[in-house]
């Protein structure tokens, strides 16, 4: 199998005598201010991640639905905005970013709970528990390590929403499934919570 390419930094391509500015220009295309891909391949959406996080200088946490992904969860639109929590109001198409944190020391991919958390108290009831379910999958988070966090977050938008998304995955039943995720977006039980793509800041 070929190996899948990767986004790399212009300037350092450029830097270490790997490509020279004629060959950047013909065979690539920025997918990030000064990160380029191979221009005859649509980059998916780890690929956009990884070049989310270059563009960043290798500092962001990458959270969301983008984490999700990259901790293994299926189901997650190939589309969706790659989520950064960093000090950038100013990011390119594409990218969200976050000046916000809710654990010490994460690293590149917020941990599987504060991933559930950003996931379970955005967009509507039936999408978040999907979602959560999704990861669930491959992660094995616990809810009520979830829950601690939000504790801890009373101010956060969504609480109460993603109390009840985590009362429903934790029942034990399979919810990506298109009828029980309509099912419950046309319940009315909690209004809609903005997601990342609305660019709406959670409250601390």
């Amino acid at each position: 199998m070929a190996e899948e390419q990767q986004p790399f930094i212009g300037s350092e391509a450029l830097a270490s005598g790997s490509l020279s500015r004629y060959e950047l220009r013909r065979y690539y295309r920025a997918i990030m201010p000064n990160v380029y891909f191979d221009k005859r391949v649509a980059p998916s959406l780890r690929q956009r991640t990884l070049a989310a996080h270059l563009w960043s200088r290798r500092e962001a946490v990458v959270s969301g639905l983008a984490a999700s992904a990259m901790h293994g969860a299926k189901w997650i639109d190939h589309g969706s905005s790659v989520e950064l929590i960093w000090h950038n109001a100013r990011s390119p198409s594409g990218v969200v970013t976050r000046d916000q944190l809710l654990l010490e020391n994460e690293i590149q991919l917020t941990t599987p709970e504060r991933t559930a958390f950003d996931l379970g108290s955005r967009g509507r009831l039936g999408a978040a528990v999907a979602r959560l379910d999704a990861l669930s999958a491959v992660t094995g988070f616990k809810a009520p390590d979830v829950a601690h966090l939000a504790c801890d977050h009373r101010r956060a938008r969504g609480l109460r929403q993603l109390e009840v998304a985590l009362d429903l995955i934790g029942c034990g039943r399979t919810v990506a499934n298109g009828n029980v995720v309509a099912a419950l977006d046309n319940s009315r039980w909690i209004p809609a919570t903005p997601d990342a793509d609305s660019g709406a800041e959670p409250g601390r």
